[in-house]
């Protein structure tokens, strides 16, 4: 009975946090239509320059003074919200196995300050201390950048592990339905592959749609955002110590990408989103005819063997040039994993090369955006919080797999290990091409319907 009332007072809590967003929605809204209606009597000269500046100026204030009460509102009902939260879960667990008990946020949180520092740890010591020096052929000289680099990125790692634990973490009450293993595991399963070259956005987007874990798609791109920034920049930084790499190639390729971002999402909104999906999709078909033809047995394209194109500075440019413009891609919903691998190999670089690089763009480009949808509130907390944690324990089980396990205590060289990922690369790249090029011939023929609709409509 009493677990019954707890769950009623958290339904009625739910019921007034969403009547709170929706006041705000409609604060917003009415602000937008005041804007544009102010502007549309200033063109048309229904109010001069200095009354069209003035009520502008007092819309502003009043649309700031109302969110600034809509949101002092929102956090006392968070703070109210996760205490009844608590004591629903502390109810519910009572007479619970400690298997079957429910995880509250205070839990979740704990385990997150201990394990993802501890997951971290290990695998770095494992990459500089048993890996890397196994890995004689590695450039000395530029062994302290790649070391200043790791620690400058790791900063970067634990900065945002913080901000979930301290933020995000307070935002879990929005997203408490999802089975927490079941996130755990899908994380796990989606950067486990990553590592290996299958991007981690679409194995999660298609296992979390396909368990119907995300009821409404816009919080989807911020969910994958939140849930693996950390896990990919984890394995780029693994990657990085484990294959040798130019670290002026590196540095530029991963800098140009995130610049690349930056600039894309200030023209996402100006740019044909199919357009893109479109040509996309047939340069990367056309890619994967040419990457099967670079495949091991089959070889009909010359092998690039380089750790670094600093030296040939025409390769550098179109490099730089070319990351600027897949990581524009990205915030597109295009992934940066297949489009990179082709550009390697076109480079005649080491093939291996483009996974620390892949990994390190996408992680930061992650850590950029993770803001952005905070403030939205366009993401599931602790849905991505739980992915978190799969994906880096995801990253840290590949890696000791395949460069602990297989490359330095199985002996197998790094050439043999780029063989078996150009074939997986192959077919993630003829599956990144039929997912563009279904997603665009779903959009023209959703379009043409549309169109057919509101034809139909306008004839009654």
């Amino acid at each position: 009975m009493e677990n019954q009332l707890n769950y009623k007072v958290f339904e009625n809590f739910l019921e007034k946090l969403d009547n709170n967003k929706k006041q705000t929605e409609q604060i917003r809204n009415t602000f937008l239509t005041k804007k544009n209606s102010l502007k549309t009597n200033f063109i048309n000269k229904k109010i001069n320059r200095m009354e069209y500046i003035e009520s502008k100026k007092s819309n502003k204030k009043c649309f700031n003074s109302q969110i600034k009460n809509q949101t002092s509102v929102e956090k006392k009902l968070i703070l109210e919200g996760n205490q009844i939260y608590e004591n629903l879960v502390l109810e519910i667990n009572k007479n619970k196995k400690w298997f079957n008990k429910m995880v509250g946020t205070k839990t979740l949180k704990i385990i997150g300050i201990i394990i993802l520092p501890i997951l971290i740890s290990i695998g770095i010591l494992i990459d500089y201390l048993v890996v890397k020096p196994h890995n004689q052929n590695a450039n000395k000289s530029t062994e302290w950048v790649g070391i200043g680099i790791s620690i400058a990125l790791l900063v970067l790692e634990f900065l945002l592990i913080t901000f979930l634990i301290h933020f995000s973490s307070k935002k879990f009450i929005f997203d408490t339905f999802n089975k927490g293993w079941v996130c755990y595991t899908v994380g796990f399963t989606a950067s486990f592959f990553d590592t290996l070259g299958v991007g981690s956005f679409a194995t999660n987007t298609g296992l979390l749609k396909s368990i119907k874990y995300i009821k409404d798609d816009k919080k989807l791109p911020g969910t994958l955002n939140f849930g693996m920034a950390i896990p990919n920049l984890l394995a780029g930084i693994l990657l990085m110590g484990s294959i040798e790499i130019d670290m002026t190639t590196f540095a530029s390729f991963v800098i140009c990408a995130v610049c690349g971002t930056i600039i894309g999402n200030s023209i996402v909104n100006k740019i044909n989103k199919k357009l893109v999906a479109l040509i996309m999709g047939i340069v990367l078909a056309i890619s994967a005819l040419l990457m099967l033809m670079n495949a091991k047995g089959i070889e009909l394209l010359p092998q690039g063997d380089a750790k670094g194109v600093s030296d040939v500075w025409w390769k550098l440019l179109v490099g730089c040039l070319v990351f600027i413009v897949l990581g524009m891609l990205i915030s597109f919903g295009v992934g940066l994993y297949a489009p990179a691998m082709i550009l390697i190999s076109l480079l005649q670089m080491d093939f291996l090369v483009c996974f620390p690089v892949m990994a390190c763009s996408s992680g930061l480009t992650m850590h950029i955006n993770v803001y952005k949808f905070y403030r939205s509130d366009n993401y599931m907390p602790r849905t991505s919080f739980l992915l978190t944690l799969g994906g880096t324990t995801g990253v840290i089980v590949s890696y000791l797999i395949f460069f602990l396990g297989i490359e330095t205590l199985g002996g197998v060289p790094q050439k043999g290990i780029s063989d078996v990922f150009k074939w997986i690369s192959v077919f993630v790249i003829a599956y990144s091409s039929y997912s563009l090029l279904k997603g665009y011939y779903k959009q023209v023929k959703k379009d043409k319907q549309d169109k057919i609709s509101s034809v139909n409509n306008d004839s009654k």
